[in-house]
């Protein structure tokens, strides 16, 4: 298993309402708690598109109280960030469903996936909204940086 380094996640503004959570993940992957790791960073993210969406000024009825698929329609709509930044919310997304509601259990290598898009998500929001530099963990996303 490949570990991967969140240490940016600490003293983020970004993140400190999600720190706990995003250890909680962190500590599921390392005990092989697969499913209740791509659980809890579905969690998160449906925390930091409320969030995002909030930052932006983009709450409305459409979105306001409802769940994780409204928020990310309004992200998208402003396009401010990329689409292979969207696609990992919607991996996530994906990943969070089929970990609550499917009787599979998710395997390693599954999970291993999960955890780098997480990763990489955070990274991208730390360095676009923070300016802080984050090495991902996907080489197709080095070097993508906000412009």
């Amino acid at each position: 298993m490949e570990e991967f380094d969140f240490s940016f996640v600490k003293g983020s503004d970004l993140f400190k309402d999600f720190s706990g959570d995003i250890d909680k993940v962190i500590d599921f992957y390392k005990q092989g708690e697969y499913n209740e790791m791509i659980f809890n960073a579905r969690r998160v993210i449906e925390g930091l598109a409320a969030k995002l969406v909030e930052l932006n000024g983009l709450q409305n009825d459409k979105n306001s109280g409802y769940g994780l698929s409204e928020k990310l329609a309004a992200l998208r709509s402003d396009a401010k960030y990329p689409a292979r930044i969207m696609r990992l919310f919607d991996r996530l997304r994906t990943y969070g469903t089929i970990a609550v509601h499917a009787t599979a259990k998710i395997d390693a290598w599954s999970a291993q996936v999960a955890l780098m898009n997480f990763h990489d998500l955070l990274a991208y929001m730390v360095s676009f909204h923070e300016q802080k530099r984050v090495k991902y963990a996907d080489i197709l996303l080095n070097g993508f940086v906000r412009k």
